[in-house]
């Protein structure tokens, strides 16, 4: 078996396949017919869930025991990994899959995570294998829009991605969200990454109706690690909208946020959030919605420009799950365009990943940026 040919050239090894995304995405990859391997550490629970299937393979795994992660690694060809967070938990996932020739992908948000595994860019290249961290509805949407809005531009100065989500969100996704904010954020600035906390800062951004004008704060997500891997810039920042009043005051206490994460209340939050894997089900899912604008600023014929591309959608676990099933098939079928450790829109061409992801109700524009 020579470099970066895995034991299977076919099977998907979702690990964590029993915790609420990972169920999602073994589903989607089924419902697709995709030879599927399920991966985790409670036997009863992956046999539950292959039953519930029609059938799968299954094999135990766990971050803790090396010699097991590496044995799922060599049954697959693409690895998806669900078990966070992964900051903690990531590291040994990705190291088995490289070598076992394995790719991988995984579903994480998490900023230090996907700044630390580009230290195995070298590694991944040389067993042939592409490593994907942040393949999901929140970094993979928007990489790929900052990817298009750039074209447009003969030069690129800034960058700003801004959420505007409705999400009953899973007891997990509740956990990192507070973590991220324990361990506090970067912001791309001046060419280079800086410590900024959470809430430093604010903006009020016009979205086409029926969203309107909404208020946001800047929050720490993944695409000011991934964007300026592919785009030569000076600053990327993230936004978050919520209410006006609540933009105000965050804003004006933003050195204070990441302290109170790190406060006994919210320890106490950590406890009372539990340690489950539970979020909503189908039916509520459908009611779940977003709008992510981003706004790409700089120079087109020696002139100052914008452009921003608009994507929209629903159900952003369901859509997840559509995402992980989209980019494993790819990675099986030779649809990547490079190897090492990637952004979504350095893995794939952006524009072809989302149309591919029109039939899951994404929807993408691109306008001129308001002045």
């Amino acid at each position: 078996m020579g470099a970066g040919m895995a034991a299977s050239d076919a099977v998907v090894a979702v690990f964590g396949a029993t915790g609420y995304t990972g169920r999602l995405i073994a589903r989607e990859l089924r419902q697709h017919e995709v030879p599927l391997l399920l991966g985790g550490r409670d036997a009863g629970k992956l046999h539950a869930l292959a039953a519930q299937l029609g059938g799968a393979e299954t094999q135990m795994a766990t971050v803790g025991d090396q010699a097991s992660l590496d044995a799922l690694a060599r049954r697959a060809r693409v690895l998806i990994n669900c078990v966070g967070p992964f900051v903690d938990l990531g590291e040994p996932v990705v190291r088995a899959a490289i070598a076992a020739g394995a790719h991988y992908v995984d579903t994480t948000g998490e900023q230090p995570f996907v700044q630390a595994m580009v230290v195995h860019d070298r590694w991944a290249q040389a067993q042939n294998v592409a490593v994907i961290p942040a393949l999901a509805f929140e970094i993979a949407l928007s990489d790929c829009g900052a990817a298009l809005a750039a074209a447009e531009l003969d030069e690129v100065d800034a960058i700003n991605v801004i959420y505007a989500v409705r999400l009953h969100a899973s007891q997990g996704t509740k956990r990192t969200a507070l973590r991220m904010l324990q361990g506090g954020g970067l912001a791309y600035a001046g060419g280079e990454w800086i410590s900024e906390a959470p809430a430093r800062r604010s903006l009020f951004v016009e979205l086409p109706r029926p969203v309107g004008r909404l208020s946001a704060i800047s929050f720490p997500s993944a695409e000011v690690v991934t964007i300026p891997r592919h785009v030569q810039l000076r600053e990327v920042r993230t936004y978050i909208s919520v209410p006006v009043v609540a933009a105000r005051l965050l804003s004006a206490t933003g050195p204070l946020v990441s302290g109170l994460a790190r406060s006994p209340a919210a320890r106490l939050g950590e406890w009372l959030l539990g340690s489950g894997t539970d979020g909503p089900d189908e039916a509520t899912r459908r009611h779940d919605v977003f709008h992510i604008a981003v706004d790409a600023r700089g120079r087109k014929r020696g002139k100052p420009a914008g452009q921003r591309i608009i994507i929209r959608g629903r159900d952003p676990y369901g859509l997840t799950a559509a995402i992980c099933r989209q980019g494993a098939s790819l990675l099986l079928n030779g649809g990547r365009r490079a190897t090492g450790v990637l952004s979504p829109a350095m893995a794939f061409d952006p524009r072809r990943f989302l149309d591919g992801l029109a039939s899951e109700g994404v929807a993408y524009e691109a306008l001129p940026l308001p002045d």
